[in-house]
């Protein structure tokens, strides 16, 4: 298992699709991947440092896990099939816990515990991403055009 970083969210125009940018440093490799808005919006609240005045669904998980005497050890990017990635939740009590990569990112960056992916998966998906004007990495232009995504976004955008 290699160790990725939270590199930013990225907004795909023209479909407005959000995209997670994780970072395996050590290659310059970028592993992307296509989630939702509300998952967006939760990881980038949670990066931000806001919290929301009543718990969203990843807050309250990480909540039960640790009412529960268990802590998030890491999440696992452990296999990709057609463009879906798989990730595991790894319990301190050894239990694993089948999940959406999306997901498991957003309880990673909540509890700050490492983001894990599998070689072969980095190896099938990851992608050297670099600015056209000066080969320098772009994630600081992606976060930018997600925090514009927030602030024209409404919560009834995520109601049924």
């Amino acid at each position: 298992m290699l160790e990725l970083e939270f590199a930013g969210i990225r907004i795909q125009l023209p479909a407005n699709q959000p995209l997670l940018l994780l970072k395996y440093p050590e290659r310059n490799l970028y592993l992307p991947l296509w989630i939702g808005a509300p998952e967006a919006s939760a990881i980038a609240m949670s990066e931000q440092g806001l919290t929301p005045p009543r718990p969203m669904t990843h807050d309250l998980l990480i909540s039960v896990i640790e009412s529960m005497g268990v802590k998030l050890e890491r999440i696992e990017i452990v296999s990709v099939h057609n463009a879906v990635f798989v990730a595991e939740l790894v319990l301190s009590n050894g239990k694993r816990v089948d999940s959406r990569s999306s997901d498991a990112v957003a309880l990673a960056v909540r509890a700050q515990c490492p983001i894990m992916c599998a070689e072969d998966v980095l190896e099938e998906a990851g992608v050297a991403i670099e600015n056209e004007s000066d080969g320098e990495e772009a994630p600081e232009e992606q976060m930018r055009e997600f925090r514009e995504f927030l602030d024209n976004i409404d919560p009834e955008d995520f109601s049924s």
